[in-house]
């Protein structure tokens, strides 16, 4: 049975079109293209963008993309680690005889110590109003204070420094970065590369896996912003706000 990539090699082939003649219609990277065509893109993306360059490489084509992403498999998930099974404490086992003296012995000295002491000490410890006789006031239950949500952390920029990007790996993910409105790169960062990128206004930053990057801003991380807002992150000098999606 002929692979997705399979399919979409073969009917490039067929319409005669080289890597670079699609990357220039659908401005696909071509390594994109090749990772599609070697049915190897799932390892490197989240389903979301892969789904999204079958269906554009394979409306190019002139193909169905339904049953393409139908056909497309996906990696299994990460087994997470198992714990360690619990230690069992150490007990210690005295002999049944001494046990026992020593259980009743301790019995009776807490019984005696209570009489002599707790009993006399009773009244001058109870508030006033507690005492025998005293008038009783009613209670009045806690009031629980509605849960905040944790807040994303807060960046000091100035409006007239220039916005300097530092991005860290910890898997392989796939990212695309624009630098006032201009497309710096679109690439598969591979496991523990560090990229830096320079803007005077904004960024439009995508990342794949956002949970697998670090994010510095003018040497302020921002990672949190990229995991609450999916990947999808418009920065500038007032702030940081999830990118719209553009309209197709």
């Amino acid at each position: 049975m002929t692979t997705v990539g399979g399919r979409l090699q073969d009917a490039r082939a067929e319409q005669k079109l080289s890597l670079a003649d699609v990357t220039r219609e659908t401005k696909i990277q071509p390594w994109v293209l090749e990772a599609l065509e070697s049915d190897r893109l799932q390892d490197l993306m989240s389903p979301i963008y892969v789904k999204g360059f079958v269906t554009t490489y394979a409306k190019f084509l002139h193909l169905d993309p339904a049953p393409l992403i139908a056909q497309l498999r996906w990696p299994p998930p990460e087994v997470a680690q198992q714990p360690l099974p619990p230690v069992s404490p150490l007990v210690v086992t005295w002999p049944r005889p001494l046990h026992r003296r020593l259980v009743v012995a301790a019995a009776i000295g807490a019984v005696t110590v209570g009489l002599l002491i707790v009993g006399p000490l009773r009244r001058f410890s109870m508030p006033p109003l507690l005492r025998p006789g005293a008038p009783q006031l009613a209670s009045v239950g806690s009031v629980n204070e509605p849960t905040r949500p944790p807040e994303l952390p807060t960046l000091t920029l100035l409006s007239t420094q220039p916005l300097e990007l530092l991005v860290s790996a910890h898997r392989t993910t796939w990212i695309q970065v624009r630098a006032d409105g201009k497309l710096l790169t679109q690439q598969r960062l591979e496991r523990g590369a560090k990229e830096r990128w320079t803007a005077k206004k904004q960024f439009e930053l995508i990342v794949a896996r956002p949970s697998q990057v670090d994010l510095v801003l003018n040497g302020q991380p921002i990672s949190p912003f990229a995991i609450a807002h999916r990947g999808r992150l418009l920065i500038t000098h007032h702030g940081i706000t999830k990118l719209p999606a553009k309209k197709p």
